[in-house]
């Protein structure tokens, strides 16, 4: 009888202390997926992608996608609960009613005009030429035909843009000399130049909307969140919005590190030619609200062109994250 009281006894401790270890046991995470563009809007990121920033009941996590709109798709979905997208995306998703918001703009301006035409030397040298943009209804495409407006140059009228080429492809043929003048983001516009030395940056289209607009320069990239990610978990957006940043910061600091890592992880570009876009791109970590001005400029350029690009109308203070 004692011994038997003495197995009993021996299992009740033993189921105590099992559920003990339970209650100390890791609680449950919530997993939260972050996307990133491959390209050059990752490249700021990478160094955030490699240490994910850390928080209690919380497992950040990053994933590429390959186009903007798999990103939109995901955000609409709740696949993912942020990621980078172009402006007029970021505002057109906002007024369709997917609840997201403006964390910050990470890259600004990144947009050249490139020739190997040393007769080109302003925008009133195009007339009657043929020039490559990159997006067709894109940043590179309203940016130009602003600026080219403004010095009543129209396209179709005095010059022909064609948008028939990807980005890799134009710069291969720009360097190639099969075309003469293209419209390029970072990094295939340094990539077109490293294959060609000959090839020029004679219209600074960056020094032309500050010229037209009084403001620095432009956006080209948002980081958004979802709304109930700002709501159910303020602290988790604070870390991720402070590793950005310092991602970003590291990236400046570092091109050839950052380089190697946008390599290995994935991101769509050889060291070599993200180390060298680098210094010429716009890599930024601006808060939303401080780029708000910005970001309403670019988007009347859409929404004077092509209202339907951003949904119809400039969105409002809640596009803004606080």
């Amino acid at each position: 009888m004692k011994s038997f009281r003495g197995v009993s006894c021996m299992l009740a401790a033993a189921l105590t202390f099992a559920s003990a270890a339970g209650a100390f046991a890791q609680p449950v995470t919530e997993k939260i997926l972050i996307s990133i563009l491959k390209g050059p809007s990752g490249i700021g990121s990478a160094w955030m992608m490699a240490q994910p920033p850390q928080s209690p009941g919380v497992d950040l996590q990053f994933v590429t996608a390959a186009s903007a709109d798999l990103v939109a798709a995901k955000l609409i979905s709740g696949e993912i609960q942020g990621g980078v997208l172009p402006v007029n995306l970021a505002a057109k998703l906002f007024n369709a009613g997917v609840p997201v918001k403006v964390l910050a703009v990470v890259g600004n301006g990144m947009v050249k005009f490139l020739s190997i035409d040393p007769s080109i030397k302003n925008l009133s040298d195009l007339k009657g030429k043929e020039v490559y943009i990159a997006g067709q209804k894109a940043t590179p495409d309203y940016l130009f035909r602003f600026l080219a407006e403004k010095e009543s140059m129209e396209a179709g009228r005095d010059f022909t843009a064609l948008f028939n080429l990807a980005s890799p492809e134009m710069a291969a043929q720009l360097a190639a000399g099969r075309i003469s003048c293209a419209v390029l983001p970072e990094p295939f516009a340094t990539q077109a130049i490293m294959l060609n030395k000959s090839i020029s940056s004679p219209i600074n289209l960056d020094a032309l909307w500050k010229e037209r607009t009084g403001l620095e320069s432009y956006p080209m990239s948002l980081f958004v969140v979802s709304r109930r990610l700002t709501e159910a978990h303020p602290e988790v957006v604070q870390r991720i919005a402070e590793a950005y940043e310092a991602s970003i910061k590291k990236t400046l600091e570092d091109p050839a590190a950052t380089g190697k890592l946008v390599e290995e992880l994935g991101l769509g570009m050889k060291a070599a030619i993200a180390q060298a876009a680098i210094p010429k791109s716009a890599y930024v970590y601006s808060s939303a609200l401080e780029a708000r001005a910005s970001i309403e400029a670019l988007l009347s350029l859409f929404l004077a062109s092509d209202p339907q690009s951003v949904g119809g109308k400039l969105p409002g203070a809640n596009f803004y994250a606080l």
